[in-house]
């Protein structure tokens, strides 16, 4: 278990540790904290802890006031409490350790651990060559360095013991299932890393079963279309039977889904195999929207095979177009045709040229061509699973205009009169 403490608004932070089945008693590692470490200057005015922290010791405020120390519970809008959490345990990662051996008792391991971050703690806050790139915050730092320490008060060292419950673990929640998992041992840094995935076996023995394996990108293409989809990823997973968090672990590529829903998604998503490249690519067709460029570059790059498309926005040669949504007509050569919608005046529009290769610009084309595409992206905006069947729909309508070659409806605007 790691116990830290913090100064507000200052990077100056104080850690320790102990086994998760013999905690320390709180009012211990307080002491301990304002009695050792320097960048702290010892007993408080005041002290704010989590609520959970809160709710585990209930006489903690009553004893802290004791003391003349004030205790604040944050509130759910707290956001530095939690930063500050997971600052130091980002920054316990990289403490300089002392030498020890692997065969050593945990304890002794722990309190050794306990004493490296002590003592990395003071020599921080010692240092006075900062380059911090702030002023202000260099300046803040000084100023509280620069105040008197003050000695706590040795009465509120007793042995007080606090109740342990499921906060503490209620990261865990968030770690993807059936993640393989093993500990690398550095001889360089004297310590174990607990690490994710496959454990490194025999060079040859990799080099040998790995030889003509294909990378499964599968998550990151998903990942990409899923940000272009017209639907949520709560709806996509739910079209799925599973949940969100499920779903988000495999496009993150953290977990992996089974074997009919994976199939079911990278269907419904018009991705498949490229055998000639060893590995997945959006090919399509199916109604995207411009919500981020990178994913929609990504995406647009494959099904045109790298750019053999002229794709083009098309607007009714007579009449009002859509308020709300603009309409781009993705036509790779002898393929089918995908449709982008983008909202009217959202700020990627203006980056079409950019992130759409050879974009043709605007086509005047048929008003019933123009409403059988307003009406196409309707139906495919329904449900995930209609995206597939609306636009293929549609492209066995016009497969006259795009077979065995780049369909290009209508006119150029620029080719016929204001």
């Amino acid at each position: 278990m790691i116990y830290g403490m913090t100064v507000p608004g200052t990077p100056i932070r104080w850690t320790t540790f102990s086994s998760s089945d013999n905690p320390q008693p709180f009012r211990r590692v307080l002491f301990s904290a304002w009695s050792q470490a320097e960048g702290l200057r010892g007993q408080p005015d005041a002290l704010m802890v989590s609520r959970h922290l809160a709710q585990s010791d209930p006489t903690l405020e009553t004893d802290l006031a004791t003391i003349g120390v004030g205790l604040d519970i944050a509130g759910p809008r707290e956001k530095s409490l939690p930063a500050s959490l997971r600052s130091a345990q980002d920054k316990a990662r990289w403490i300089s350790s002392s030498s020890r051996s692997e065969a050593s008792p945990v304890d002794q391991v722990i309190t050794s651990f306990s004493g490296d971050a002590l003592t990395d703690h003071d020599w921080r806050s010692r240092d006075r060559r900062r380059d911090l790139g702030d002023r202000e915050l260099e300046e803040r730092i000084e100023a509280w360095l620069a105040l008197p320490a003050r000695e706590p008060d040795p009465s509120f060292a007793t042995e007080q013991v606090w109740k342990p419950g499921p906060w503490l673990t209620s990261w865990e929640s968030s770690i993807p299932p059936d993640r393989e998992r093993y500990f690398s041992h550095s001889g360089i840094e004297r310590r174990t890393w607990l690490l994710t995935g496959q454990e490194p076996r025999d060079e040859m023995e990799d080099e040998e079963e790995n030889f003509g394996g294909g990378y499964d990108n599968a998550p990151e293409i998903a990942s990409n279309v899923v940000a272009c989809w017209p639907n949520p990823p709560k709806e996509i997973a739910q079209s799925l039977g599973t949940t969100v968090k499920a779903l988000q672990w495999f496009l993150d590529d953290k977990a992996s889904l089974d074997r009919s829903r994976r199939f079911a998604l990278l269907d419904m998503l018009g991705i498949d195999f490229d055998e000639r490249l060893g590995c997945y690519a959006a090919s399509g067709p199916c109604v995207l929207v411009a919500n981020k460029p990178g994913p929609l570059e990504d995406i647009y790059t494959d099904m045109t095979g790298g750019g053999d498309a002229w794709p083009c926005e098309l607007v009714p040669a007579k009449g009002q177009a859509d308020p709300s949504w603009r309409y781009v007509l993705i036509n790779p050569h002898s393929r089918p045709p995908s449709i982008l919608m983008v909202a009217c005046g959202d700020k990627i529009a203006d980056r079409l040229g950019d992130l759409l290769l050879n974009f043709d610009g605007i086509r005047r084309v048929d008003p019933v061509l123009y409403r059988d595409v307003a009406s196409t992206c309707a139906k495919a905006c329904q449900s995930p699973r209609a995206n597939g069947p609306a636009i293929r729909h549609f492209s066995d309508r016009y497969k006259d205009l795009w077979a065995n070659c780049m369909w290009l409806p209508g006119e150029n605007q620029d080719d016929g009169e204001a």
